[in-house]
C-alpha cells in the first residue's frame, strides 16, 4: 500500500511505514525540552506503536509543508533498526534529510533496576572523547536527559554548555529522542555518512547529573553496555516494487577450509532453469556460514559465448582451470560487517535471456590467522531477480589500486595515504556521451586501513566527492547506496584514496592479495552498464625501478638490489620521515600504469596505458562542518580534532 501525493511535478509513490590521498598537508541547568502541543498530543499514552508514532511526528512535520517539497523527499526515508545487545535493547532510527535531523527510539532501555541509560557517538568506538546523552529515571520519574561529553582519557562525564538531546518521550518501556546532523556544538560529534560508532550502557548507580563534572559510571556487566559500528545516515529504499520475485543462491558446496592464513577458495556452478530468460537482479543477501573466517566474497560470471562449456570446480583459486580464467566479471560482492543490498527501483543488474553463458565463479577470501584445522564452508549468496526489467542495466566497477607490491606503506605512520586514478583518458575511451550514475559503493581495506575516500574531478575543477568514511573499519564494509549519485562524464577522472596507521607495523607493508597486505578498493555500482569493468592503476616499473637507483646511490640503501624483488628492496629501507615524504611524492607525481580493463582484462584501445600521469589533485583542508553563527572552537578543542603525523595528516 502506497500514500500518493500530487504536486507540480506529478505523482509521488511513498511506502506507508515512511523515512580526504594527503590532501590537506599541513594541517548550565539541567535541560528538560518540552513537547510542542501537537507533539505532546501524538506520544499521549505508554502502548501506542512505534510505527506510528514516529510516522505522525514526521507527517506532523511533513504536511506542513508545500506539497512539492513533500512529494520529493517522502520517498528518500526509511525506518532503520538494530539491536544494540542482540537480544532485547532495540534501537530504531529515521532519518529527516529535509531537516537534517535523525529521530531515535529505544525499546527496553529501561527495566525496573535500571536508574540511568546513556546512547552516544564515539569517534572509532572508545569512550573518550566521546558525545553522550544521559537519561535517567529520577523515583519512578523518567524526565531528565542531558547533554554531556567525556574526557580526553574517558574517565569523565562533564555537561555540554548547549543542550542539544531533545526528547520527545520517555518511560519505562520507551525512549524517543531527536538530534541535529550537526549541532554547530564543538562538543558535539557531527552525523555522518560514514562508519558511525554508537555506544550505550545503563546502570543503577545514582548520577550526579547536576554537577559540572562526575565520574563515567562503571559497568561491569557485558550485557549492560556495548557499542555498534553502523551508518546512520543511510540512503537505501524500504521496499522492492517487483512483487513477483525468483530467487535462487550461488554457494559454496562443502569448501574444506585449509589450515592457512589466507586462501582464496573458488567455486564455479552452472545457472540453469533460473537464466532461461533474461531478469534483472534487484538485491542480494549474503549468506555466511563460517563468520570470522570469511573476510569478503565476490561472484563473478564467465564471459563466454551462450552454449560454451566451463569447467565445474571447486578448490583453491590457484588451481582455477585455464577456461575458467574468463569467469571475471564482477556480479555481486560482500566484505565484513556488510548486510544485504537492494538496488534503486530505477536499475537492476542484467542476468540470462539469449546469449547469456549461464556460467559463475563465486570466490571466497578465507582468513585463517589461527590456522584452524577441519573447518568447512558453505557460504555464498541468495539472489532476488525480477522478470520486468527495470530501465537501466547496472554494473560494477573497481576503482583504486592494483593488488600489487608496487605499493608499499612504511611502518610507524598514523595516515599514509596511497591513490589509485581512473584518470580521464580512460573514461573518456570507455563511457557513454551521457555518463554514468554511481549509485551504490563499498570501500576496501585490508587491517590498516583507517580512511578511505574518491573524489570525483572534471578538467581543473573538482566535484562533490563520491564517497567517504572518515571512521572507516575494515570489520564493517558495507555497500552503502548512496543519497548524492554523482554523474560520471567522460572526460572525468576518479581518485580513491586509503589512508593507512602502520604505528604497529615493524617493516614495510606491500601491496597484496594477503590480509597482511593491503589492498585499496571502491566497488562501484552504477548505471547504464558500461564495458568498463577496471579502472585502477599503480606506478609504473619505470618510475619504481628510478625510487630505488636513487634509494641505493643518493639515500646509501646498500640493501636494495636493482634486479631484485621488489618486496625485498622496499624492506631493507630505513625509514626516516624525509625518505617517507620522498615516497609519497613519487607515488603522487610520477607516472602511473594504468588498468583501463574490460571484464575479460583486455585493457581498452587507443592509448598506451604505461606512463600515464597521474591527475593532478589540489592539497586541500576539507570542512566538514556547515556555517554556524556562533561557532568559534577557540576556547576549547573539539571532539572531532584527530591525532596527526608529521606530515599533517589526520585520523579521527
Amino acid at each position: 500500500m502506497t500514500l500518493q501525493l500530487s504536486s507540480q511535478n506529478g505523482i509521488c509513490p511513498v511506502p506507508q511505514q515512511a523515512y580526504y590521498h594527503r590532501q590537506h598537508r599541513h594541517h548550565g541547568q539541567e535541560s528538560k525540552p518540552k513537547l510542542r502541543q501537537d507533539q505532546s498530543q501524538v506520544l499521549q499514552g505508554h502502548s501506542m506503536p512505534l510505527l506510528p508514532v514516529m510516522l505522525l511526528l514526521l507527517m506532523a512535520t511533513l504536511l506542513t509543508r508545500p506539497l512539492c517539497v513533500i512529494s520529493n523527499r517522502l520517498s528518500d526515508t526509511k525506518l532503520h533498526e538494530i539491536y544494540l545487545d542482540d537480544k532485547e535493547i532495540k534501537l530504531s532510527w529515521m532519518v529527516d534529510w529535509y531537516k537534517q535531523e535523525v529521530l531515535f527510539h529505544l525499546q527496553n532501555a529501561f527495566n525496573e533496576q535500571h536508574r540511568w541509560f546513556y546512547l552516544g557517538f564515539s569517534k572509532r568506538g572508545g569512550l573518550a572523547d566521546a558525545d553522550i546523552c544521559f537519561f535517567e529515571n529520577q523515583n519512578g520519574f523518567f524526565n531528565a536527559v542531558t547533554d554531556t561529553y567525556t574526557s580526553p582519557d574517558g574517565g569523565w562525564v562533564r555537561r555540554d554548555y548547549q543542550q542539544d538531546c531533545e526528547v520527545f518521550k520517555m518511560d519505562e518501556f520507551t525512549l524517543a529522542f531527536k538530534r541535529k546532523f550537526d549541532t554547530c556544538d564543538p562538543l558535539d560529534l557531527r552525523l555522518h555518512e560514514g562508519t558511525m560508532y554508537v555506544v550505550w550502557a545503563r546502570g543503577e548507580s545514582e548520577l550526579a547529573l547536576e554537577d559540572h563534572q562526575f565520574a563515567l559510571p562503571n559497568v561491569t556487566a557485558p550485557h549492560e553496555a556495548g557499542v555498534k559500528m553502523l551508518q546512520l545516515l543511510r540512503a537505501d529504499k524500504i521496499l522492492i516494487p517487483e512483487n513477483d520475485l525468483d530467487q535462487f543462491e550461488i554457494t559454496l558446496k562443502e569448501a574444506p577450509i585449509p589450515a592457512e592464513e589466507t586462501t582464496y577458495w573458488c567455486h564455479v556452478q552452472r545457472l540453469d532453469s533460473v537464466v532461461q530468460r533474461r531478469h534483472h537482479i534487484v538485491q542480494f543477501e549474503p549468506l555466511i556460514k563460517t563468520p570470522g573466517i570469511v573476510h569478503h566474497m565476490e561472484v563473478f560470471h564467465c564471459e563466454a559465448g551462450e552454449h560454451e562449456e566451463i569447467p565445474l570446480y571447486n578448490g583453491d583459486c590457484k588451481e582455477l582451470p585455464a577456461r575458467a580464467k574468463v569467469c571475471s566479471k564482477v556480479m555481486v560482492l560482500w566484505a565484513m560487517g556488510a548486510s544485504t543490498f537492494t538496488y534503486p527501483p530505477e536499475a537492476g543488474l542484467p542476468i540470462g535471456g539469449p546469449g547469456f553463458n549461464p556460467y559463475v565463479r563465486l570466490e571466497v577470501h578465507f582468513n585463517n590467522p589461527d590456522k584452524q584445522a577441519g573447518l568447512v564452508d558453505n557460504s555464498g549468496f541468495r539472489i532476488k531477480m525480477s522478470k520486468r526489467l527495470r530501465q537501466y542495466d547496472a554494473a560494477v566497477m573497481e576503482l583504486g589500486l592494483e593488488y600489487t607490491d608496487k605499493m608499499a606503506i612504511p611502518p610507524g605512520q598514523t595516515a599514509f595515504p596511497l591513490s589509485g586514478y581512473c584518470v580521464a583518458d580512460c573514461t573518456r575511451a570507455a563511457l557513454p556521451s551521457t555518463g554514468i550514475i554511481i549509485f551504490g559503493s563499498q570501500l576496501h581495506t585490508h587491517l590498516r586501513g583507517v580512511r578511505v575516500l574518491t573524489r570525483h574531478f572534471r578538467g581543473e575543477q573538482e566535484l562533490r566527492e563520491v564517497n567517504r568514511d572518515d571512521y572507516y573499519s575494515n570489520h564493517f564494509q558495507e555497500m552503502r547506496t548512496l543519497h548524492y549519485k554523482p554523474r560520471v562524464l567522460p572526460g572525468d577522472a576518479l581518485v580513491t584514496t586509503c589512508y593507512y596507521n602502520s604505528l604497529q607495523d615493524k617493516s614495510t607493508a606491500l601491496g597484496g592479495f594477503s590480509i597482511s597486505d593491503e589492498m585499496c578498493v571502491n566497488y562501484i555500482h552504477y548505471y547504464p552498464a558500461t564495458k568498463l569493468e577496471v579502472c585502477k592503476s599503480s606506478v609504473s616499473e619505470e618510475t619504481l625501478e628510478n625510487y630505488f637507483i636513487y634509494m641505493k646511490r643518493k639515500e646509501h640503501q646498500h640493501g636494495i638490489h636493482l634486479n631484485g624483488a621488489r618486496s625485498a628492496n622496499y624492506r631493507s629501507i630505513e625509514w626516516s620521515q624525509p625518505r617517507v615524504d620522498q615516497l609519497y611524492t613519487m607515488y603522487i607525481q610520477e607516472p602511473l600504469s594504468m588498468q583501463c580493463n574490460r571484464s575479460d582484462g583486455a585493457r581498452f584501445e587507443g592509448r598506451n596505458w604505461e606512463g600515464v600521469a597521474p591527475t593532478p589533485v589540489q592539497i586541500r583542508i576539507p570542512i566538514h562542518r556547515k556555517l554556524c553563527p556562533n561557532y568559534n572552537p577557540l576556547w576549547l578543542k573539539p571532539l572531532e580534532k584527530g591525532d596527526c603525523d608529521l606530515l599533517g595528516e589526520c585520523i579521527y
